[in-house]
């Protein structure tokens, strides 16, 4: 009675095994994972710093961003390698059938279930919505966004909508907009790719050799920062500027608020959805440059004009223009050039006929008597606080807008600035009654080593936001512990102490010169480990500050040889194409079939927990062991449910180990994926409580914290 019971086969075996005990008390039982659920989204509140339940749980949320496609339309194929069509069909396309068909919904959305996932962030864009003209809405879009979001209920995910951006629009280079606000303020599309004015996969030479991580260098390029500058601080910066008679501002503005309150409304009924974004990492454009001659923050990459030079070249003036590589020592440290070269050498101009530089027009650069362009305001944006005087306001407007699209709805509104590493001005403090009252913390962290150089080095770490960098495994792992511990700190101070969720984390899986694919676009060939390793760090990092987020991204049409079809970015946590991970064993039914590191993020965790953690729980990547300390909370009738990835973790079988009370195991069937719920419930003669899951032919428990010296119970499962 006092070691560990027999071995049983693993709970994915097709006929149900008994559950042995070791103690009569404390006990456990079993059931269907029916009778053991997570809960529904339509439960989900917020307290102080957490999201809660009904009966007053903490929640963790953990999710994939869905889709990383939902970028481009579906009809015709938007894959960003792709020019024919590009321009010619900007106002017919559709993004119907972005993420995925509804004859495929079913299968993914299990998979996902299977993986852990209880939430979803939805990515969808303006364009998707408005691309047919202003004031004209896609309705059969909005229709086929419904069925999603209803599947997604089916299966109890909770979605937030994410107004999805990239440097502004597709046609600059990213995603977002739809084209016709490019020519509302008079620039014209097809003239970017000559004048430097973006640089767009779809117009580059050789689509194949698309230099990674290129696209975010189209921040301070003309088309993007000039929209984003109009729409944030036109009223200011170009008054002058009116588009149908109505100053620019406010034009663009209401226009995206319309698109995303039409959402709203198509949404109203859902039960499962929480919230939207304000809007995907939004951009500041030229508001707050100290210096529109000088090129400013880290990001330097290809041929990068300055804001000034910009201008100049949209406007038909020839330049020489420095060329960076983030390959280059002296340029990623220091921003000297790897070089200089002649950029719109025929002297075209990026906008429309009878149309002149907005800009020009307000006075910021001219030309000399000879002609030639000439820097008059080299401070004009500088003033301008973006996060206080341009983010603020927006998003309390934004917000008030979602909120009367659907009466009785009270959206959480999930915020988002830009990228903290970009240096581009400073998280503002936010007025959460002014928001709605329920406000989300939503940024965004990379380990940006990894990402931009497409190499996993995980004994050095770079800390962009604030300098310096970390040597050493450990010691790169308390650096990115510490990144991500700020998400809290800011909310604490910024944003009234309101929940945090990061809304994007991931890794590239085309990393060490495609090792993924052997070197070339065959998985056959390749192997996983390397950007298994980056993840699974990557989620260490997450679990030591106790977080909740979603990943990036699942794609549901991702090939070998263009990733995620989006500007060669490859981050997908599902191929198609991918080699099996789990034996036929572990996974009869061909549920986990696609997914890409899958050791690396579906682990363990707690969903729901009737107390407060004494240590952030902690998974053993290694051992694959998860140890839960918590202090229940007296108020708190409900018992704590911990989500367990039986057939991915756990082929041969798994034991539970509780510190006192009793607990209910409910495994799921192969063809749901497998995966299992540990409902505990705690004794309430003892202050702080221990699970531990394991392995089956683990040693005795040794791993993590020590186990109080009350009667356990082991079960092998």
């Amino acid at each position: 009675g006092s070691g560990r019971p027999p071995r049983v086969p693993s709970p994915l075996a097709r006929s149900p095994t008994a559950m042995t005990r070791a103690r009569a008390r404390p006990s456990f039982s079993r059931r269907s994972t029916a009778a053991c659920q997570a809960p529904r989204a339509s439960e989900i509140s917020m307290g102080t710093g957490e999201f809660l339940d009904e009966a007053g749980r903490r929640l963790t949320l953990r999710g994939v961003n869905l889709g990383g496609s939902s970028k481009m339309p579906t009809v015709p194929d938007g894959s960003t390698h792709i020019l024919k069509g590009f321009f010619e069909t900007a106002s017919t396309v559709s993004f119907v059938n972005r993420p995925f068909p509804l004859d495929e919904a079913d299968a993914h959305l299990t998979r996902m279930r299977a993986w852990g996932f209880n939430v979803l962030r939805l990515c969808i864009t303006w364009e998707a919505v408005e691309h047919a003209g202003p004031g004209q809405y896609d309705r059969e879009f909005l229709r086929y966004l419904t069925e999603v979001v209803r599947k997604a209920e089916e299966y109890g995910m909770a979605v937030y909508v994410d107004p999805h951006q990239d440097v502004w629009s597709r046609f600059s280079g990213g995603d977002g907009a739809p084209a016709w606000t490019f020519e509302k303020v008079g620039l014209d599309v097809r003239r970017f790719a000559p004048t430097a004015a973006a640089l767009v996969h779809q117009t580059y030479p050789e689509p194949a050799k698309f230099p990674r991580m290129t696209w975010p260098t189209n921040l301070h390029k003309l088309a993007c920062a000039t929209m984003f500058s109009v729409f944030w601080a036109g009223d200011r910066v170009a008054p002058q500027l009116r588009i149908d008679g109505e100053p620019a501002q406010g034009y663009l503005q209401r226009h995206y608020t319309a698109a995303m309150a039409k959402v709203a409304w198509a949404l109203r009924a859902a039960p499962n959805v929480l919230g939207f974004g304000t809007m995907n990492e939004p951009l500041p454009g030229f508001v707050g440059l100290h210096h529109l001659g000088r090129l400013s923050g880290p990001l330097k990459n290809g041929l990068m004009p300055t804001p000034f030079e910009g201008m100049a070249l949209a406007s038909g003036h020839p330049m020489r223009v420095a060329r960076h590589s983030i390959t280059s020592l002296g340029s990623l440290a220091f921003g000297i050039p790897t070089g200089h070269e002649l950029a719109n050498p025929e002297g075209a101009s990026a906008w429309l006929p009878g149309r002149e530089c907005v800009w020009k027009a307000h006075g910021v650069w001219g030309e000399d008597k000879h002609g030639r362009p000439k820097l008059l305001k080299p401070d004009y944006f500088k003033k301008i606080d973006f996060g206080a005087e341009c983010f603020r306001p927006f998003a309390e407007r934004y917000g008030q807008a979602l909120r009367e699209a659907a009466p009785g709805r009270d959206w959480m509104l999930f915020v988002e600035l830009p990228p903290a590493d970009l240096k581009l001005g400073t998280f503002p403090k936010l007025d959460v009654a002014a928001l709605g009252g329920h406000v989300v913390h939503a940024p965004h962290w990379y380990d940006q080593l990894t990402l931009f150089f497409g190499r996993y080095t995980p004994w050095i770490g770079l800390d962009v936001a604030h300098g310096g960098f970390a040597l050493g495994k450990r010691g790169v792992a308390k650096l990115h512990a510490k990144q991500l511990s700020e998400a809290r700190t800011m909310s604490r101070e910024r944003v009234g102490n309101s929940p945090v969720l990061i809304g994007e984390v991931g890794v590239p899986f085309d990393l060490d010169g495609r090792a993924t694919y052997g070197g070339g676009d065959d998985p056959l060939k390749g192997s996983t480990d390397r950007a298994s390793q980056a993840l699974s760090a990557t989620v260490n990092a997450l679990e030591a500050n106790n977080l909740s987020y979603t990943l990036w991204c699942y794609v549901v049409d991702h090939t070998p040889e263009w990733g995620d079809r989006w500007n060669r970015e490859d981050l997908s946590l599902y191929s198609r194409t991918a080699v099996p991970e789990l034996s036929v064993t572990a996974d009869p039914a061909g549920v986990h079939l696609g997914g890409r590191a899958l050791r690396a993020f579906a682990r363990p965790y707690c969903q729901a927990l009737a107390g407060d953690v004494v240590v952030p729980p902690r998974f053993n990547d290694k051992k694959r062991v998860y140890t839960l300390t918590f202090r229940h909370d007296p108020d708190v009738k409900a018992p704590t449910l911990i989500f367990v990835p039986a057939a991915v973790q756990y082929p041969e079988g798994f034991a539970v180990t509780v510190s006192d009370g009793a607990y209910t195991l409910a495994q799921a069937t192969a063809q749901e994926g497998g995966f299992a719920m540990v409902e505990y419930v705690h004794s309430k003669e003892h202050a702080t409580h221990v699970v531990r899951i394991e392995p089956v032919e683990a040693p005795d428990p040794g791993d993590g914290a020590d186990m109080p010296a009350r009667s356990p119970l082991l079960s092998s499962v």
